[in-house]
Parts: C-alpha cells; structure tokens; sequence
C-alpha cells in the first residue's frame, strides 16, 4: 500500500484554478498601487526575532513560527509585511520623504486556523511613512476602496475611528494605560462575540456597571461622520486631546470627500484595532453580508512603531488578505472566465510530421499564443480527448496529407467545427478565433 502524505494543519495547496484567479487578483491590486505613486518592495521572509519581537512583545513566539538555525541563530517567519517594510526604510535616509511602498506576499502565524484564514496565506500591504497629515490616511483609505472597486466590489463598508480619542475617553473614566489597552483588545471582539460575553469580559478587567454602560454607550455609535460627531456623549469631549482628535476625524472625512470616497466610510467606534501598536485613525473594511469572514483590509496609523526600529518617522499603512479577497469576490461571482490552461494544442496525425508540430509550437509561443503538444506517443485520438479533457479550446492537427499542400486542419473543441488553414496563417486564425471567444 503506497504511503500517502498529507499537508500540515492550516497548510493549503494552490491548483492552477485558484492560482490563475489569484494571479487576476494580484495584477489588479498592483495596476492600482502604481496609480497610486506606491513602489513595489520584497521585504525578507525570515527575520531576527527579536526584530518580531520589538514589534508585538515576546509573546509573539507563541503565534508565530520561529526556530533556531543551524549557527544557533534565533529566527522567525514574517507575520506580516509591516515589520519588513518598516526596518527596511529605518536605515534608508536617502529616500526622499513620504516614501509610499507597497508589497504582497505570504505571511505565517501559528494560531488556531479559521474560515478564509491559514497559518500560510497572502497578503498585500501598503504603507506610507513621513507624513503625520490625516490626507495620509485618507489616501491609504482610499487606496484600499480603489482596490476592492477595481475587483468589481460593490457592496462593502469601510468603518474608520481614531484610537487617540478611544485613549482619551478611557483615561477620562480613571482607567490606566494597562486597563484602557486591555479594554480596547475586548472591544475588538464586539463583532465576534455577544454583547453579554464583552460586559463580563469588561468586568473581569475591573470596570463597574457604570463605566461598562459609558463605554457600551460610546462603541454603539456608529454611521455618517456628521451625524455621529454631533452625537457624542458630552463626558466624552471634556479634554483638550479628546477635541484634538475628533477634529482629525473631521479633517479626515474631509479629506475623503474630496477623494469622493466618503459614500463607502462612516464613523465606528467600536473600531479599535486591537494590535497595541496602531496609535491614531484606524479602519477596516466588511464586505456586508459577508462578515463572517471577517475584515477584507484593515490598518491604520502607527506613529511609535518606526522609531523602535530606529527612525522617528510617522506612518500609516493599509493590508488585506488575499484569501479572504477571493472569497467575498467568489460570493459575489466576480470572477471572469479566467484560462488556466494553454491556448491551443498541437495534435500530430503521424510521428513523421512530429519535428513540424513543434515548428509551429515555437513558432506560436514566440508570437505570444501558449500552446501544449503530446509527450507521451498518443494516437491521435488520444490527444484530443487529452486537449478536450484539459479544457484546451483549439487543437491544430498535422497531417501528411494536409502538410504536402502546406495545410493544418483547426478544430474548435466547444463547436467541434474543423476547417483547414495554411500554415502561414495560423497566427491571424487563432487570433480571430479567440477573439471570437
């Protein structure tokens, strides 16, 4: 009995289904990041540790796959494109500043696998680091609803706060920095977990009745910024920081508006973003109807992370996963009739007209039409029902015959229709064919 081998927990193969409409996504995603001015950057796929560490804490070795190498070196596999991006322009002084890179690639994290979530996925990631001003937000926004928009995404929300006000209502009902980042990280969960199971969780951080209904309060206000701005509890605007920020709120919807992007934003804060990291406006993106799987992109400004790494630059950046992408655009049947397979086949009626088929195959590949032909000493029958059984839309057949009066014989596999055609002439056939198609 042959021995079968299986793929670790959270592991996933990519079939040349998938793979062709990952590579659909993945051109779009950067034709609009160079609309956007973002160069596109490879950050390394193993770090130092304790450069993963710097940013999410030591604990970060439980989520994370790191391991010692043969030097005795500690090391990990990047989590996400953030920390590579970030190390990278921590030493590159002569970039010219805001310096806006983008990436995607794949990410590993040893947690508990989940719907549209595996411990290897992709994602992309753009980030721009140098400007403190909210029209940076407003553009990493902006770049994010470009992004699902140029997928065919139509019916999504982007729900934007600012955790320097979420900071300020905290430290203005008595709670310290321990209990506020504490309670921010519950909250996050609000559109995981029920309302009754976040109050109990509140309570076991140390807020009473009273707070947990001030903070409930505020984290159900949600909807256009004008509207909610306007509702805020009056307890909640009592300090110079907490008017400060919402005046970046203000700034920022006015910015999208600009960039004619404020129908898909409203003001949600109840989004917080529970990384500790993030320190300014935070958003994420909910296909509706489809938030079972969770964010489509998320981010948010992260000011203090640049400096761990050695340069005092502000930031803000945007990411998303591709897999739950593909998801949300499969439920939404966006995906065109994308070919995974060749063009065309060459099919040979004898293998005395063998060295002719591939003639014409390098001949059809060098004016750019992927073409496949048999290996394998197939009857002729044989091979068409291969091309046939591939999906393959065109077979040209070389025959002796044909081949003396210098002829092919084209066969459309969907119409089973056959007619002949010099030899010369393939190109402008196929062409006229699969435009046709």
């Amino acid at each position: 009995m042959p021995r079968k081998f299986g793929l670790p927990r959270g592991i996933h193969d990519v079939t040349p289904e998938e793979m062709a409409k990952r590579l659909w996504v993945l051109n779009k995603i950067m034709k609009v990041a160079r609309l956007y001015g973002f160069q596109m950057v490879e950050p390394a796929t193993i770090e130092h540790l304790e450069t993963l560490e710097a940013k999410s804490g030591p604990d970060i070795k439980n989520e994370i796959y790191c391991f010692k190498d043969k030097a005795g070196r500690d090391l990990g596999l990047r989590f996400d494109l953030t920390v590579g991006m970030t190390r990278m322009i921590a030493s590159r002084y002569d970039l010219p500043e805001p310096i806006k890179l983008y990436a995607i690639g794949g990410m590993w994290r040893y947690d508990e696998p989940q719907y549209g979530r595996y411990r290897y996925f992709y994602q992309w990631d753009a980030e721009i680091y140098g400007s403190s001003s909210p029209l940076a937000d407003a553009e990493v926004i902006s770049l994010g609803i470009d992004i699902l928009e140029e997928m065919g995404l139509k019916d999504f929300e982007v729900k934007i706060n600012n955790r320097k006000f979420m900071d300020a209502f905290l430290k203005n009902l008595g709670l310290n920095e321990e209990k506020s980042l504490a309670t921010m990280r519950i909250i996050d969960k609000l559109r995981k977990k029920p309302k009754n199971e976040i109050e109990v969780q509140l309570i076991e951080v140390g807020l009473n009745e009273s707070l947990i209904n001030k903070v409930m309060e505020l984290v159900s206000l949600n909807g256009k910024p004008e509207k909610i701005l306007s509702q805020i509890p009056k307890e909640a605007l009592k300090t110079e920081e907490s008017l400060k920020t919402c005046n970046e709120l203000n700034e920022l919807f006015s910015y999208l508006n600009s960039l004619n992007k404020n129908e898909k934003c409203v003001l949600d804060f109840s989004v917080v973003r529970g990384l500790d990291y993030y320190d300014g406006i935070v958003f994420e993106a909910y296909d509706k109807g489809g938030e079972d799987i969770g964010a489509i992109f998320g981010g948010g400004r992260f000011d203090k992370l640049c400096k761990i790494y050695g340069r005092d630059v502000p930031a803000t950046g945007v990411a998303g996963g591709i897999e739950r992408l593909m998801i949300s655009m499969e439920r939404n049947g966006l995906f065109p009739n994308l070919p995974f397979q060749p063009e065309t086949f060459i099919a040979v009626a004898s293998s005395e007209v063998k060295n002719k088929a591939l003639e014409v195959a390098a001949s059809l590949r060098k004016a750019g039409f992927s073409c496949d032909f048999d290996l394998k000493n197939k009857s002729l029958k044989q091979q068409l029902e291969y091309a046939n059984s591939m999906g393959i839309p065109i077979v040209i057949i070389i025959g002796i015959k044909e081949l003396l009066n210098n002829q092919v014989t084209i066969k459309e596999m969907k119409t089973r229709k056959e007619f002949k055609a010099n030899i010369n002439d393939i190109p402008q056939v196929l062409t006229k064919i699969l435009k046709g198609n």
